[in-house]
């Protein structure tokens, strides 16, 4: 199952990308429930991804539910529309928008040096411990939205990196249990500044200028829930811009695994329903070759990203002067 926001003329949804088109889940379980009543069920338990998630694997299996119930009646010749006459199932030449599948109000970890190829490109001996910068919703955009060019850095570059979804909170998670903790999966573009996070030779990175910049971390299309991705061992990855191949490799090179990430950074900190960890970047990344003018991120560059199971994200790289905020998720 594939789980997100969407929009169209204006209106935000949520719900689930289906092979012929986008999926309202909250119109549908409502329909759903009103042609089949079930005592004490509650007909608007996906009115948004927090209620998705707080229902755990009964959220998944009543959605599965809902699809097999629509397909069934469309065989029969019945439009897909509400018993209160709402349409709930979109049609993507219709317009629709991806919007990010994260909430406003989410914590981002971002995993810093946490591939063995990236930590020898970069000169570095691999960590002896997990190591976590943080980001902000205001970074945020979807598939197909601009990632914003900012005339305040110079050297900008992107990494291509493995999202995890916390789908249940929790606090000093053991690692045996971290996977129990997992929505599911998504596909990250981390922009960065290195020209700011490394002001000057020796000097301390500043993260939040190189990293936290408005419209610089792009995450989805959708979050690819673990009943299809039970497990993120073994995932190919591969980055393009412009088509030209920058990274490739799978998610077996990560230093640290999901349940390791889980563990350690839930051993202070409570991971709430909807946080987002970005496993970190594979070797490939032009932040250390500078010498090579043209590894240099451009405006109008276009990135694309794809890890195996989990999707393929695609964005380009705007100047400031076109690219609109994007309407956030709403909670």
């Amino acid at each position: 199952m594939k789980l997100g926001y969407f929009l169209l003329d204006d209106d935000r949804h949520f719900g689930a990308r289906v092979p012929d088109g986008f999926l309202d889940l909250d119109i549908a379980c409502r329909d759903y429930f009103a042609t089949r009543p079930v005592k004490g069920a509650n007909p608007s338990r996906f009115r948004s991804l927090t209620s998705f998630l707080e229902g755990g694997a009964d959220s998944v299996k009543l959605a599965n539910t809902i699809q097999d119930y629509i397909q069934s009646r469309r065989k029969e010749g019945w439009t897909p529309r509400a018993a209160t006459g709402a349409r709930f199932l979109f049609k993507a030449e219709e317009g629709v928008r991806y919007l990010p599948p994260i909430l406003p109000g989410a914590k981002i970890f971002c995993m810093g040096v946490n591939s063995y190829s990236h930590a020898k490109e970069s000169g570095r001996e691999p960590p002896k411990r997990p190591f976590a910068f943080a980001r902000f919703t205001n970074t945020l955009v979807g598939h197909e939205q601009p990632l914003l060019f900012q005339p305040v850095g110079q050297k900008p570059d992107v990494e291509l990196e493995l999202g995890v979804v916390i789908g249940k909170t929790g606090r000093r998670i053991p690692k045996e249990q971290a996977l129990d903790h997992v929505a599911g999966f998504t596909v990250v573009h981390d922009l960065g500044y290195r020209d700011l996070q490394y002001p000057e030779p020796g000097a301390h990175p500043d993260w939040v200028m190189g990293k936290g910049l408005d419209m610089s971390l792009a995450v989805g299309p959708m979050i690819v829930a673990r009943d299809e991705v039970p497990d993120a061992q073994g995932l190919k990855m591969t980055l393009t811009v412009n088509g030209v191949k920058r990274q490739e490799g799978s998610t077996d090179d990560y230093v640290f695994k999901v349940p390791e990430v889980i563990a350690h950074l839930s051993q202070g900190i409570t991971l709430e329903a909807g946080d987002l960890i970005a496993m970190g970047s594979l070797g490939g990344t032009p932040g250390f070759e500078f010498g090579k003018p043209e590894r240099i991120l451009k405006a109008s560059d276009v990135i694309e990203g794809t890890i195996d199971r989990v999707g393929t994200l695609k964005n380009v790289l705007a100047p400031e002067k076109v690219a609109a905020k994007p309407t956030p998720a709403a909670a």
